[in-house]
């Protein structure tokens, strides 16, 4: 029998840059993002890598790749072009090992959700900066989240495909909206309502109820933020006693997600 032609594998590559980006910095990051090859094997690979300056010492990358069917995202900004390179290049790596590696079927066991933590606490995502005092904040963009509830592992493992700092959900137990999040020392937190029998959720987790009693307006759980300056505040909206979060964007002005 005639062996069968092998499929042809299609590998595409690009570097786009604003104009005030050094030349080397273009040809740094072409090569960096050329590495995935070897992850892809045979494999189709196509990468696309983003660079632009924010200001004299802030540079960002976003970098995309289609793989296996499934599009690969990461964002990262950096005091140079190629420590940014180098954060979203590690980052589309490790969900890069995690399509090859983890079989679909297995994205909610344990020892996957484990394994895939261990992989990027000592590298957690980037945490984005505070560019702009408090009072000159706005909460310029809201986006919402799916309303079909979910068990933690789920969450967890969304978290960690997106590559995201927290993921707000519904959960399958209880019906409460809460919160998945990288904790400051690499694990991996649960947000919930005080009260909520999900404080008993430890195995993979670290439970922690909110810190608020009583819900929240907006226009207070922005002041909170004014004031504690958080990464991102997890709160029950006082109008409609959904769980949210506001959160603090790249930009250094605000976000809120919210229920559909």
């Amino acid at each position: 029998m005639p062996e069968t032609p092998a499929r042809p594998v299609t590998i595409e590559l690009k570097v786009r840059a604003a104009d005030d980006i050094s030349s080397h910095a273009c040809d740094s990051a072409r090569d960096k993002i050329q590495a995935l090859e070897r992850r892809a094997g045979d494999r189709d690979l196509i990468g696309h890598i983003a660079l632009r300056r924010e200001s004299d010492h802030r540079f960002v990358a976003d970098a995309s790749v289609t793989f296996e069917g499934r599009v690969l995202a990461a964002h990262a900004a950096a005091p140079s072009p190629e420590d940014a390179v180098d954060a979203v290049i590690e980052r589309l790596g490790r969900q890069m090992r995690r399509v090859v590696d983890a079989d679909v079927a297995l994205r909610n066991e344990p020892r996957v959700i484990n394994a895939a933590i261990a992989d990027l606490r000592r590298d957690p995502p980037h945490r984005p900066a505070r560019l702009k005092p408090p009072e000159g904040r706005q909460i310029v963009h809201r986006r919402t989240y799916e309303p079909e509830p979910i068990p933690t592992l789920t969450a967890i493992a969304d978290l960690l495909d997106d590559d995201l700092d927290f993921n707000l959900f519904v959960h399958a137990r209880t019906n409460e909206d809460v919160v998945v999040h990288w904790r400051d020392e690499g694990r991996i937190g649960l947000l919930f309502p005080q009260g909520s029998v999900l404080a008993d959720e430890d195995d993979v987790v670290v439970p922690e109820p909110s810190r608020y009693s009583e819900p929240l307006t907006l226009a207070r759980a922005r002041g909170e933020m004014d004031i504690l300056n958080h990464r991102f505040l997890y709160f029950t909206d006082a109008d409609d006693a959904r769980g949210k979060v506001l959160y603090l964007r790249h930009d250094g002005d605000y976000g809120l997600v919210e229920p559909a």
